[in-house]
């Protein structure tokens, strides 16, 4: 994959959110091959021993290396993950798969202690989300493709080699080009985020990439599909397929899966480089599904329906290097901006999955499950050397008091007084609601009326394969003579979209919900994420409103 020299473009990013697709992953100590790649989505397993400056400094960050697959070893389909027979072809995509054929082609040490996530493969939900983890390396780059309704996959059973850095020396005698590096929990390498900061789990989608199209780059006059969205069929712009990352601008324009409206390629940029040549509308806009999915959100809120066309008026009216250039962005965006991605330690959050987040049910149900404190006593007062204390205050003046605080100094005067330590369940729905707008599993039924679109659900590369896959069975149901769109559907469904969840005012305890996620709010990389997302979607619809009143 080629980059322009000197002047250097940006990075080809999500227009709404500027955040980059070409994201790249190191692996922890007892994750597959499979969960390290590179900014081109190629499986690596880079950088070496042989390429650290300073084995001292990976001491103290406690890094660790891997022995690595011993040469002899590349045609075993055991010790080799990435294993494919030169008989095996696209026309049989189980045929010595490693992760359907082997139980140990994905697994780890069954002696391996992670004190990092505290618990074994057997009961850790992440440890289940890697062992239903297909390995499609083989055929794809990119993130790897995961269980999604009809795979049985386990492959747990690895076993590796781990050394630890001790020193200046290389670890076991072993020849550096012999050993992988495995960043350590402050390991400052900015080349990839490392999996001892953000799990697989929550980076699922960071890679993908769909776009909006015009209809009139459509092969021939566009039609609804059956994957379409409801305002797709009304609107001048349809949704593409989706890619796993992005070509440079010199490389081409990236493939798209399914081939919506006969497009099979985009032609796609933050920016319209030839605007005296090109016009806007042969641009796609690209972005990730679940950015589009927090527009749509907060488009139906603000102008009752998904408004694309106001959307790429905006777009098209600011599609200078300038305009593009002028946006504001969070910080960790903007220094992480440079020709190749940054994977600043600490910035992991940005490439987290804000609609399906790891952790959030559970601690959401929780709060669910406890009980309420629905009334306060207002008629007990305390005398302390015969004057008053804010509990002879009645009811409304605590509540007016409160009502001119923060959240800070909410808590502050709880801490203080026990007059303020029981407030009503109400006024931390409204905390919540207030500083929380893009929490929406505490929006009320009607409220928005909205379903996360199936392209949220599934990765690029889930989508290929599964086409890939419904390819293959409805040659062999067509050479069978059976019924072959009823059986596809049956064995291979289209993705679904998944509900959100909801939580039911009267019976949540509020001031659950708002303290713990608060107190786990550096867990909640997909909540921190989708917050940045939902601010930057709001100064977008301050400029689609500013364009659609001139």
């Amino acid at each position: 994959m080629g980059y322009s020299e000197v002047p250097t473009p940006p990075p080809l990013q999500a227009s709404m959110i500027n955040t980059f697709f070409n994201i790249a992953r190191h692996r922890k100590p007892g994750e597959p091959d499979l969960a390290s790649w590179d900014y081109t989505g190629s499986q690596c397993n880079e950088p070496g021993v042989d390429e650290l400056d300073d084995l001292e400094e990976c001491a103290r960050n406690g890094c660790v290396v891997a022995v690595k697959y011993p040469k002899g070893d590349d045609d075993d389909p055991v010790k080799d993950p990435d294993y494919v027979s030169e008989e095996d072809s696209n026309d049989d995509p189980y045929e010595n798969d490693s992760g359907r054929d082997s139980s140990d082609a994905m697994s780890v040490d069954d002696d391996d202690d992670d004190d990092d996530e505290g618990s074994t493969a057997a009961t850790d939900p992440y440890w289940d989300f890697l062992s239903s983890t297909l390995d499609p390396q083989s055929r794809f780059d990119g993130e790897p493709v995961g269980n999604f309704g009809y795979s049985n996959t386990n492959t747990c059973g690895r076993t590796e080699t781990i050394l630890p850095i001790t020193g200046d020396q290389t670890p076991g005698g072993h020849d550096p080009e012999e050993l992988e590096h495995i960043p350590g929990p402050n390991c400052t390498e900015a080349r990839a985020y490392s999996g001892n900061r953000i799990s697989l789990e929550e980076m699922r989608g960071c890679r993908t990439a769909q776009f909006l199209v015009h209809k009139s780059s459509a092969k021939g006059e566009w039609k609804p599909d059956g994957l379409h969205e409801p305002w797709e069929t009304s609107q001048d712009w349809f949704l593409s397929g989706v890619c796993d990352g992005m070509e440079s601008r010199d490389s081409g324009f990236p493939s798209v899966w399914p081939a919506r409206g006969g497009v099979e390629s985009v032609q796609t940029d933050n920016i319209n480089f030839d605007e005296e040549w090109t016009s806007p509308n042969e641009v796609a806009m690209p972005f990730h599904p679940w950015c589009f999915d927090i527009f749509c959100r907060q488009s139906k809120a603000q102008f009752k329906h998904v408004n694309v066309s106001g959307l790429m008026k905006w777009r098209n009216a600011e599609f200078s290097w300038d305009d593009f250039h002028s946006f504001p962005r969070v910080g960790e965006v903007s220094s992480a901006q440079e020709q190749f991605w940054r994977h600043d330690p600490g910035s992991e959050y940005l490439t987290a999955n804000p609609l399906y987040v790891p952790c959030l049910p559970s601690l959401l149900a929780a709060a669910g499950e406890n009980s309420i404190h629905r009334s306060l006593d207002v008629s007990r007062t305390r005398e302390q050397g015969g004057r008053a204390n804010l509990e002879s205050l009645p009811l409304d003046i605590r509540l007016l008091i409160v009502g001119l605080l923060d959240s800070a100094d909410i808590t502050s005067l709880r801490i203080a007084s026990t007059a303020f330590t029981n407030l009503p369940n109400s006024l931390w729905y409204q905390l919540v609601r207030d500083e929380m707008p893009w929490l929406w599993e505490a929006w009320e039924d009607g409220e928005i009326e909205h379903t996360p679109s199936p392209w949220t659900v599934m990765t690029a590369n889930e989508i290929k394969l599964l086409l890939e896959e419904r390819k293959h069975y409805s040659n062999i149901l067509a050479k069978e003579s059976m019924p072959v769109n009823g059986m596809l559907d049956y064995l291979l469904p289209n993705p679904s979209a998944r509900p959100d969840t909801r939580l039911p005012r009267r019976n949540t305890n509020w001031h659950q919900v708002y303290v713990q996620i608060k107190q786990n709010w550096d867990r909640l990389k997909g909540l921190r994420n989708r917050q940045r997302i939902w601010e930057d979607v709001e100064e977008v619809m301050r400029r689609i409103k500013k364009y659609e009143q001139e």
